[in-house]
Order: structure tokens, then sequence, then C-alpha cells
């Protein structure tokens, strides 16, 4: 097979010290219990001597259920995380530095040598009943001791309602990826109740300030509070006990839990029930009210952080990473000298966690100069969110002090569904700046606001912190075609250059790192440039182009077309050339209304449904497009008709309407759009209906269209309780032939 040039990396005998010297240079200060290796691999130490391989065993059990006995995982000291991969023909060993590091060298394996591939969305893994030898050793070491994964916001746009199965298959995910770090907000619902049923607030003071699961991201980031609430004592139980699962799994793996830490956030009223104490009043956050902030300065600051470490630690245990932004979008710092409340939030860290770093993410402004020039920079570790945005971000180490960062890429905002994301600055910026004299960067972090959609973007950033030199583009897209379908193609590869060169090929230069969304989940403008209100407004690549994709897709051979992640490929493509064709068509549809030329206005906006409805067929085709499983796991946490019913309005509401109309309005509205079935049917589909039958009306009348309260419409639907399928139905391929044939011919 044809394999990913130096994208897995081949250890030549010097790797590992050229490897170890970068990392002492880039992040020399950072606590040794996290620089390196692996943070947990104490906490793993076990009958393989190093540590217990037990974790991997089970995953490698649930990922090749009958192949598992062909491979032997050897566990491995090193102060750098790295794998090797030896054996012969169905004996395969696998040696590796910690157990998810042991996975990592796995997915290597079955990438390069077996023509295998998993991912977030599908799977490629039609094996040959004996396992293949993978030839020449295949080996690599980590050059940064960060894989950081998971941006604050993902739990809400992405998993708010999973259950245990689908947190498991995406740990392992991360782990066969190389990830070493893993964010994770859930179950700190029940460690803030415990926390402040100390300072005086009640059971449902408590459950009525603490939003439902899709909105807390932005609760625990101090933007919002309350909305779909009162949550119950079962619910935020329920919630814990995943999390301890969830958190105990990430441990086994070796990789670090990163933990929300305590940075201020206080109910209503703190003040009057702690006499003494000081807040200082958050304002708004996009028609929100943000809780208040606790001083960090004062004495009832350190007595709620203590609670909440130690509450903490009784629900999930310790880590040696926590993440806390202060003064995130917006905030106000009032008359407290940032400064001097940065290290106050530090100092009660150290005091309950004496050995962790502070995580912190790189956005907008922050972190703010004041906030890193008054703690220790060594031991906190930046999360860039800006790295592929903006052209003017160019030295970090000068813009940070010298802080430890990670290269970070949000190719998604709020989940849109949209393929892409700017490939050639990653492959270009990320050695430039790892390699450079006095280099900061410890790590790479792969943050899009929504997880499970765009793999080939996941599987090419996280290739980035395991590979010597640079990455080859050309060269790694054809070799990802081969393991992602299972051999080589001529097919495959064309359809894969032909993404590498559109979707997958945009850069910085227009300061955007996402792909547009599409216009059908727009709310019905014939000036409608985007859904999302701060998503690009055009087209990012050459669309005519991007077709040729889908064409190239439909004929891979039958042989190879027998996998999810080839019907998954298949579907993104499809919707997306659907998508697209929403940019084209509008203006054809807006010029036809201000010539009044009423026949082609409803042909033009008839084809527009139609495309609708077909776009709607094409994503029936798969369970991760399908809005009836995003509902019904909603309800499904629900202990009678009434939670079910609030927890499906949480569910619904974030991906349209965002919250009530002062927030919708203000440009929350559609921000979460996704291109899922039920919900292009639904409600976008309705939106446009009623809309281009208001035109017609108004042509056919000669008087200026009415206007449509559309917040109304949206909440409307975001309160209903119809359901929709919840298992697929249809097939991709022939509908795929009907939109090449229809739509791209």
């Amino acid at each position: 097979m044809a394999e990913p040039p130096r994208a897995i990396g081949n250890d030549d005998g010097r790797q590992e010290g050229v490897t170890r010297r970068r990392l002492l240079t880039g992040a020399a200060a950072l606590s040794g219990a996290v620089l390196g290796g692996s943070p947990h691999a104490a906490a793993t130490a076990g009958r393989d001597g190093v540590f217990d391989t037990a974790a991997a065993r089970e995953a490698l059990r649930r990922l090749v259920p009958d192949h598992h006995r062909q491979i032997t995982l050897r566990a491995v000291s090193g102060a750098t995380d790295r794998f090797r991969v030896t054996g012969s023909d169905g004996r395969i060993v696998v040696e590796g530095t910690s157990p998810a590091v042991l996975l990592t060298g796995l997915h290597a394996y079955l990438r390069r040598a077996a023509k295998a591939h998993v991912s977030w969305n599908g799977e490629q893994m039609n094996l040959p009943r004996t396992l293949p030898a993978p030839g020449a050793e295949i080996t690599a070491a980590a050059n940064v001791p960060y894989r950081f994964v998971l941006n604050d916001t993902n739990e809400g746009y992405t998993g708010p309602y999973w259950d245990w199965d689908a947190w498991q298959r995406e740990l392992d995910v991360f782990a066969l990826h190389g990830v070493n770090a893993v964010l994770l907000g859930i179950g700190t619902d029940a460690v803030y109740y415990d926390t402040f049923r100390e300072f005086g607030y009640s059971d449902a003071e408590l459950r009525s300030w603490i939003p439902a699961p899709a909105h807390q991201p932005w609760w625990l980031l101090q933007n919002m509070s309350a909305f779909g609430g009162p949550v119950s004592r079962r619910l935020l139980e329920r919630r814990a006990q995943l999390a301890e699962k969830v958190i105990g799994r990430v441990r086994d793996l070796g990789m670090t839990p990163v933990l929300p830490g305590y940075f201020g956030t206080v109910p209503d009223d703190f003040t009057a029930r702690n006499p003494g104490s000081r807040v200082v009043p958050q304002g708004d956050w996009c028609g929100f009210r943000r809780p208040d902030w606790l001083d960090p300065r004062t004495p009832s600051f350190a007595a709620v952080a203590a609670a909440f470490y130690r509450h903490q630690r009784a629900r999930c245990g310790d880590s040696t990473m926590y993440k806390m932004d202060l003064l995130h979008e917006g905030g106000q710092a009032g008359d407290v000298p940032v400064g001097e409340a940065a290290r106050a939030v530090e100092t009660a860290l150290r005091t309950a966690r004496p050995a962790a770093v502070w995580a912190i993410l790189g956005w907008q402004n922050n972190p703010r100069r004041d906030i890193l020039d008054a703690v220790d920079r060594t031991r906190m570790l930046i999360v860039d969110g800006l790295s592929d945005r903006f052209p003017t971000v160019t030295d970090r180490e000068s813009d940070w002090g010298g802080t430890p960062y990670a290269f970070g890429s949000i190719w998604n905002f709020g989940g849109h569904t949209a393929m892409g994301a700017n490939a050639p600055d990653w492959v270009q910026l990320y050695p430039r700046w790892r390699d450079k004299a006095g280099s900061a960067l410890a790590g790479i972090a792969a943050m899009p606001e929504a997880a499970d959609n765009n793999p080939a973007a996941f599987a090419l950033l996280t290739d980035l912190a395991w590979t010597e030199g640079s990455v080859d583009l050309d060269d790694w897209f054809a070799a990802y075609a081969v393991s992602r379908y299972g051999g080589e193609d001529p097919h495959a590869a064309a359809a894969w250059q032909v993404l590498r060169e559109t979707a997958y090929g945009t850069t910085r230069a227009d300061s955007w790192s996402e792909a547009p969304d599409g216009l059908f989940a727009a709310r019905p403008s014939l000036t409608a440039t985007r859904a999302a209100s701060w998503s690009p407004d055009a087209a990012r690549y050459d669309l005519a182009a991007f077709d040729r994709a889908l064409s190239e897709l439909l004929q891979v051979a039958p042989r190879l077309r027998d996998s999810s992640a080839y019907r998954h490929d298949l579907l993104d493509v499809t919707r997306q050339v659907l998508s697209n064709r929403s940019r084209l068509l509008l203006p054809r549809i807006k010029a036809a209304y201000e010539a009044a030329e009423r026949p082609l206005f409803a042909e033009l906006t008839a084809t527009w449904l139609d495309w609708m409805t077909l776009l709607d067929e094409v994503l029936a085709t798969s369970e991760q497009h399908l809005l009836g499983r995003w509902l019904a796991g909603a309800r499904s946490w629900g202990a009678d008709r009434a939670e079910k019913d609030r927890l499906e309005y949480d569910a619904r509401s974030v991906i349209t309407t965002w919250g009530g109309r002062a927030a919708s309005e203000q440009g929350l509205h559609d921000y979460a759009n996704r291109e899922w079935s039920g919900l292009v049917g639904s409600l976008y589909r309705l939106r446009w209906k009623t809309y281009f039958a208001e035109l017609s009306a108004a042509l056919a009348e000669g008087r200026p269209p009415a206007e449509t309260d559309w917040f109304a419409m949206e909440d409307d639907w975001a309160h209903r309780h119809d359901t929709h399928p919840v298992k697929p139905h249809g097939s991709i391929h022939a509908l795929a032939r009907q939109v090449r044939d229809t739509v791209a011919g």
C-alpha cells in the first residue's frame, strides 16, 4: 500500500533524541508530571511492570474482535511517548509507552500495513483472516508532550445526551489518533451543586441555576445560567455517574482528563448569603445575563475554591491539568486588578492540586498579558484557537511571553456539517513554529466546537504531533484514501485529491478557519449569504471543482464500498454538493423576483424546495445525520414526561433558536445549524416554503412582502414533541447518483 510519507514517522535511531531535545526546549519548565511520556503512567502501573495494558487490551477486543488474538500489546518505558510495531503474519507486536499510545501504534499498523481505518465518522475494517506482517518496523515518537482534544463547547454541540457506549467509542478514537489530553466538562454540574449547598443555597435554587445539559458549556464559561432548567437531582446524579466512568476510562488509557477549574462563578445573591464577600457583575452575553464573578483576592473565593476542588475530587478524582478562562468573551474585571485575580486563581489551584498545569484558551484577546505576567507561565498551557485563523498570528512566543502553547484549530463552529479545514496552513505553520529557535510550541489542540465531523481533518492534525519534518498533502491524502477504503483505487485517489484542493485546500489568508455553512439552513432572505451570524459569507473554494469528487467517489470499485467509512464520505460529499447549490441558486431566485418574472420565480423556488427534499432524503441514510437520534437521546435521560419534554426543548433549541428571543435575535439563532434529516425537511424547509409563498403572493398582488416573525416559528418548532426516525433508511449510492445526474451533472 502507499504509505503516508512521514505522516506517522519513521525512527532511524535518532528520532527520540531529537524529539526529546525539542520537548525540553519548547516546554522546559512544565511540571515533570505532565512533560512528555504519559501523565498517568504511574496510575496505570501493574502487571506489565511499566503500566497495566488492560484498558488497551479491552479496546483491542472492541476494535478488532475477530483478530485481537493475533496482536500482542507490550508496555515500554520512555520519557517521550513512542510506539513500535513489528512481527510476522498473524503475530503482530505493538509496543508503546501508555495504553493510549499502544492504540496509536495499533492504528498506525492498521492504516499502513492492513489498509484499514477507524474514525469518529465510520470505519473500514475489512481485514484478511490472517493479519499481514508490517514489513519494516513502524515506529514514531511524539514531537510534543501535549495532544489535546475537544472544545469547551463540544458537549453542548455534540453529545449532551450521550450514553456510555458513545463515550467509549469516542475515547477509543481519541487514543487511536494519538491524543493524550481530553477536555471534559461532564459531571461539573454536580460539583457546583455540591459546592454551593455549603454556601447558603437550597436544592431548588441550585437546580434552577444550573442549565440543561446542552447549554452547560457556556455556563461553565461564565456566559449564562439557568436556561432549560430546572435540572433534576436524578439527572445530576446520572450525569455524575457517567462522568466518573468517562474520566476513569481516560485515566485507564493513560491520558489526562482536563477538568474545569474554579475561577469565580457564583449564583445570584452570593454576597447576601455570604457576608463579607465581594462580586463583580458581569453584564450580558448575547442576550443572557452572565453569572457574577467572585473577587478571587477575597477569603470567600479561597473558601469556595477549596470546596469546589474537594467536591470535584470526590466526584471525579484528581488530574494534572485544569481548564480556566478568566473574563471569557467580554467578561468584566471591574475594579479588580486582573493580574492579582489571576494569581489568586492560580494559588487556589496550586493549594488543591500542587502539580497541576493551568490550561487556558487562546481566543480573541485572551489570555491577557496581565494574566500571563502574574502567574507561573511554565505551568500554564495555552490551547491556541487562532493558529490557523488569522494571518497576523506569527509569533506566539512574543504574544504570550514564552508561555507553552498548543498549535490549535477550530475548523468547525456550532456543529455545522460543512466539509473543510485550512490544511495547507497546518502542514506549513506547525513544523515551522515547532522547529524554530526558542519555540514554546508544546502541543497540538484539535478543538472543533463540535467533534464528529471532518474525520480527515482530525486525522491530519493529530498526525502532525507524530511526524518528524513536514507532511506533503498530496501524498498524505493519497495514502488516506487507501486506508479509508481498503485498497488502491484511482477514483478514490482522484476524489481525495479534489477534496484536498478544494474543501481542504483553504488557508487563513481570508481570516477564516471554517468552511461556509449552507443557505438552506439560513433564515430566509433573498440576500442571505450565511446561516450563522459569525460564519463565512462566501465560498472559500471552487464549488464547481468540488463536484468532481462526487463523480469520482461513485466510481470507486464495488469491493471498496462495503464500509461505513465509504458510506459516510459518499454521503458527506453528496450533501456538500447539494448544500453548495444553495449559493448558486439563490442569486438566480433573487434576480427573477426583482425582475417580476413570476413563472421563472415559481420554477426556481420549486427547484430550491425539491433540492431541500432531496437533501433530507440523502441525510436520512446516515444515523449520524438524523434529528431523531439527537432528540431521542435527550428524551432518554428524562424520568417522566415533563422532564423528557424539557430536555427535548434543550436539544431542539440549541440547534435552532439557541435561547429566548433576545439571545436569538442578537445573533445566536442558527449558530449551531446543521444539515440533518428531519431538521432540513421540517423547520428549514418550512421557513423557505413560507417565505417563497409570501414573495409569490406579493408579486401577484403588486405589493411589498409582509414581514415574518421567524423567531416565533422557530420557537414553536423547538417546543414541539413530534417524533422523527431514529434509524437510517435509503441507499446513499442510489441517491448520490441521482444528485450527480440531476444537480451536479
